[in-house]
């Protein structure tokens, strides 16, 4: 860590002052041989010893007259006057900073295990405040239970050192352990809690940002890094590249994200495009483990595949796969005809239903 800056600016001053003080030497030195010039010449030409006595007197008055006396000191005084002192070497003249640093390192650890680490290509220390303005951040945090690392890049920061807060903003970026990418205006970090926090708009993509099978937007961001779990607040909206090439869909009111398990969970109002069918949900959640892409939804869900209506408390299917398994007040409604049971499988490639305990009846049945 160097303390260098404003330090070329006390050197500056330094070579202005030198200079200032060696031109009024020399043009002092040059009056005083341009005096005895005129003067030898004045004697030479004196005829007599009277002339000559005032030519003497002359010179005498003329060196006195131009002779440099204090004038290079009180330069030197003034110009050294006008120079900071001790602290104030490093004080900046455009902001309210004590000093300033480049190439800074903060880091904190627990229990003799790293917490987060920030390196900031400049920063600036307000003492009186309590907080080390940064800019250029890239910033580190670890995972309490895996040591996973979190990483973090924004323009600007400030690290509160007695709260325990740093607050991050301009092109702020997260990135996760897998690759997944969040990015925002705006993003606090509470030490105390290990959690992020955002009230801007949060877009997500990964597990690689180039090429990204599943893309995330929400408004308001929680995040607890121990976990790697993200909570989206408001608005959520989401698609996920499905293995047959085919996107799904989901919109809700909230969403968490487990990134380091590949898990969404969508919560509130959920509405969920898929190839061949539509779920509407209280709660809608799809993961992907070893390839076999999984959705479960829960709550007043309505199923709609082909021209067959299915309601439940719950569903079940593999994507990709041909069976969707209803539970919880299981009701299939098909062609008028209403199929009701506490288990309820359909077959999305034909027109198969296998119900337990079945409860039927036909649209001649509902009309007796």
């Amino acid at each position: 860590m160097r303390v260098t800056l404003w330090s070329s600016k006390t050197r500056l001053s330094n070579a202005v002052l030198q200079n200032k003080c060696l031109h009024t030497l020399c043009q002092a030195k040059l009056r005083r041989h341009l005096l005895s010039v005129i003067l030898a010449t004045m004697a030479l030409r004196a005829q007599n010893k009277s002339l000559l006595i005032a030519v003497a007197i002359t010179f005498w008055m003329l060196t006195l007259w131009f002779w440099p006396g204090s004038l290079d000191n009180s330069f030197v005084e003034k110009e050294s006057k006008s120079e900071p002192q001790q602290e104030a070497l490093y004080r900046s003249e455009i902001t309210q900073a004590n000093f300033g640093l480049l190439g800074v390192r903060f880091y904190e650890s627990q229990e003799g295990q790293p917490r987060w680490e920030i390196n900031s290509e400049f920063a600036e220390l307000h003492r009186k405040e309590n907080y080390a303005f940064l800019k250029n951040v890239n910033s580190f945090f670890f995972s309490d239970t895996t040591q996973n690392k979190i990483k973090s890049k924004s323009d600007y920061g400030r690290s509160w050192t007695d709260k325990n807060i740093i607050e991050l903003n301009g092109n702020v970026s997260i990135e996760s352990s897998r690759g997944y990418l969040f990015w925002m205006d705006h993003l606090t970090y509470d030490g105390k809690q290990h959690e992020f926090k955002s009230d801007d708009l949060v877009q997500m993509k990964g597990p690689n940002p180039k090429r990204p099978v599943m893309l995330l937007k929400g408004v308001g961001l929680n995040a607890q890094i121990s976990k790697e779990h993200f909570i989206l607040n408001h608005n959520v909206s989401s698609q996920k590249k499905l293995k047959s090439g085919d996107w799904l869909k989901v919109f809700s009111k909230s969403g968490e994200f487990f990134t380091g398990e590949s898990r969404a969970i969508f919560l509130g109002g959920v509405k969920s495009k898929m190839p061949g069918m539509n779920i509407t949900s209280d709660v809608f959640e799809f993961s992907s483990e070893e390839g076999q892409e999984n959705v479960q939804a829960f709550g007043h869900v309505v199923l709609r595949n082909k021209d067959r209506i299915g309601y439940a408390e719950r569903a079940f299917l593999e994507v990709g796969g041909s069976e969707i398994i209803l539970e919880g007040k299981a009701r299939i409604e098909s062609g008028g005809n209403i199929i009701e049971g506490k288990r309820i499988k359909l077959y999305s490639d034909d027109d198969r239903i296998e119900v337990e305990q079945a409860e039927g009846r036909t649209t001649n049945d509902t009309a007796r």
